[in-house]
């Protein structure tokens, strides 16, 4: 295991860290397992956002007693009524969702406390102003947070955040599908995030990093950004090859998806070479789902992400995807088309669309024509 120092402090955090946000996809005893798994192999270091709150009181199980042992980022407005992530701004909703996210893990205090998903002007604004961000200050101030930042997938918001002089680290969406764009026939590091990176290494910021393999998309030819898989050890590298770049945090569903992001440790440095990204085409990354979640709450109660996720691989050719996607609650047929999805998402998904293409692709399982129309399509 690897660590980095947390900048202006003594913490150290594992390289590699455990994004919460799909451990639900496992059982509670398989998730007690997977964050074990992972302390015992060195990581100490956790987000807990998620889609849903299954998976909070089996990470809380496995760190009980070993609290000290885990560095945790909690976030500030992202909060679970009924059990389903919705994230909030009013002051008094934030704060209560706060100490509950406190209490479900049996702690009193945030290694790191996140302002969360912060990605547009007015959002930003109205934090500063309303008493969002004076009272993370304070919290700070208590120890109640030991490091005070953010989550955004905004260079222009993260710049903001920073020029206060208030903040310590935050998580930023970064990988080569976001930081690279073209120009003159190839790709090329995009100069405002190239510069924002900078920037938080001479501010003495950190960064720890969400969709390291951008949503699971780079590690498939066919639904990459870049037209090119990328192996789970490059991504990992790129990420960790950044300035001011900590820790990565993916996605962890499996105790398999923790064991290969763990054997990037093990790789050569021919496995994590990337260097073949200047030659690439591009495909801009806005519109195109990464199953973030920050589409929710969805009135109709569907899993906005599971849906997207469950369409793409079947347009891969994945048929146990159809499987996946029948035995959810709620599938895009039950969307009634209130666009308070697309109004959240930082991606600007037509989801509505997206539904509609789900509907129309999963309705040829019932009527016994997938087989058909998968050799048509795919």
């Amino acid at each position: 295991m690897e660590y980095r120092n947390l900048p202006n402090s003594d913490c150290m955090v594992s390289t590699i860290g455990i994004g919460s946000g799909s451990l639900r996809e496992s059982g509670p005893r398989e998730i007690e397992k997977i964050v074990s798994y992972g302390m015992e192999n060195g990581i100490n270091l956790i987000d807990t956002v998620m889609s849903d709150n299954k998976a909070a009181e089996p990470i809380a199980l496995a760190l009980k007693g070993r609290r000290e042992e885990m560095v945790m980022q909690i976030h500030l407005g992202a909060v679970y009524p009924g059990g389903t992530y919705t994230r909030v701004r009013p002051f008094s909703k934030l704060k209560e969702g706060f100490e509950n996210e406190l209490k479900k893990y049996g702690t009193d205090y945030a290694d790191i406390g996140l302002i969360h998903y912060v990605d547009d002007v007015s959002d930003f604004e109205a934090i500063m102003s309303g008493g969002i961000f004076d009272y993370a200050l304070r919290l700070k101030e208590e120890g109640t947070i030991r490091h005070l930042g953010f989550s955004s997938h905004s260079p222009e918001i993260s710049r903001l955040f920073i020029e206060t002089g208030e903040i310590d680290v935050f998580m930023f969406s970064l990988n080569a599908a976001y930081d690279f764009e073209p120009s003159g026939g190839r790709l090329v590091l995009s100069r405002e995030r190239a510069e924002l990176y900078r920037e938080c290494e001479k501010q003495g910021v950190g960064i720890t990093v969400m969709k390291p393999y951008c949503g699971g998309q780079l590690l498939n030819e066919k639904t990459s950004p870049l037209y090119h898989r990328m192996t789970i050890p490059q991504c990992i590298r790129y990420a960790l090859d950044r300035p001011a770049v900590l820790s990565c945090l993916p996605g962890i569903r499996s105790m398999k998806d923790l064991e290969e992001a763990l054997g990037y440790y093990s790789a050569s440095d021919g496995d994590c070479d990337y260097s073949f990204i200047g030659g690439l085409p591009h495909r801009d990354v806005h519109g195109i789902c990464i199953y973030c979640g920050h589409c929710q709450p969805c009135p109709a109660g569907i899993d906005i992400a599971s849906v997207n996720k469950y369409l793409d691989l079947a347009k891969s050719g994945d048929e146990l995807a159809v499987d996946h996607y029948m035995t959810l609650n709620k599938n895009a047929e039950d969307c009634t088309g209130c666009g308070s999805c697309e109004k959240n998402c930082p991606f600007q998904v037509e989801v509505r669309e997206r539904m509609k293409e789900a509907c129309e692709l999963f309705s040829t399982v019932k009527t016994g024509n997938w087989k058909a129309q998968s050799t048509g399509i795919f």
